[in-house]
C-alpha cells in the first residue's frame, strides 16, 4: 500500500529543501521584516542501521510529475521497489549508501536507482513499435527526525547524455512509512 500524505506536509518539506531544514515554517516577525524560524525537524547523524530494512514512502517531484513508491533500503546496499502510483516499470535495480564524512552541505545520503519502462504500440501501420528504456536517477539527501518518523529530502540528479552532464532534475522526500502512517511494514514495535 502507498502511503498518502497530506499535500501540507509534502509541501513542508519540499520548502526544507528549497531553503534548507528547519526553516520551512516561518512566522511573521513584528520587529523586522525578516521571518522568525520556527523549527520543524532535527538534522541527525544517521547511521545504516538507522535506515535499513525499513519500508519507506519515496516521493519523487520531477517537472509537474509527482510519484509514491514503496522502498525498502537492504543493509547489504540494495534496494527493493514495491507497488508505485507512477509508470510501472518493468525491471529495475538500486543501490543506497551513506557518506559518512560527508557535512549536511554534501547531502551524505545517496541512492541510484535504474528503472526500465515498456513503451510503444505495434498495432497501426505508423506506430514504431514495442520498445523499452532506461531511466537512471540519483538522490543526494540529508538525513533528519521530523515528529517520530526518519526522513530524507534532497534532489534528484539525472545524467544529460547530449553533454554528459549530471543536471538537477527535482526533489524527492523518503519518509519511514511505518511510523508516519502505522502501515504494515518491518519495524517492529514493543509493547
Amino acid at each position: 500500500m502507498v502511503a498518502k500524505l497530506s499535500l501540507s506536509l509534502f509541501s513542508a518539506t519540499m520548502m526544507a529543501i528549497l531553503i534548507g531544514p528547519g526553516n520551512c515554517f516561518m512566522a511573521p516577525s513584528r520587529t523586522s521584516r525578516r521571518p522568525t524560524v520556527i523549527s520543524s525537524s532535527i538534522m541527525i547523524k544517521a547511521s545504516i542501521e538507522d535506515l535499513a530494512q525499513k519500508e519507506f514512502q519515496l516521493e519523487e517531484l520531477e517537472d509537474r510529475e509527482e510519484c509514491e513508491t514503496e522502498v525498502w533500503l537492504n543493509q547489504d546496499g540494495s534496494v527493493t521497489l514495491g507497488k508505485t502510483n507512477g509508470p510501472q516499470v518493468k525491471d529495475y535495480s538500486g543501490d543506497w549508501h551513506l557518506i559518512e564524512t560527508a557535512l549536511e552541505e554534501d547531502r551524505p545520503f545517496r541512492m541510484r536507482l535504474t528503472r526500465v519502462y515498456d513503451a510503444g504500440s505495434h498495432s497501426g501501420p505508423n506506430q514504431m513499435g514495442d520498445f523499452t528504456y532506461k531511466v537512471t536517477r540519483e538522490f543526494h539527501g540529508n538525513v533528519q527526525m521530523i515528529g517520530e518518523s526518519i526522513s530524507v529530502t534532497g534532489k534528484t540528479h539525472g545524467l544529460d547524455e547530449r553533454d554528459m552532464l549530471d543536471a538537477e532534475v527535482g526533489y524527492f522526500t523518503i519518509i519511514d512509512a511505518v511510523a508516519s502512517e502505522g502501515i504494515e511494514g518491518l519495524k517492529q514495535y514493543s509493547e
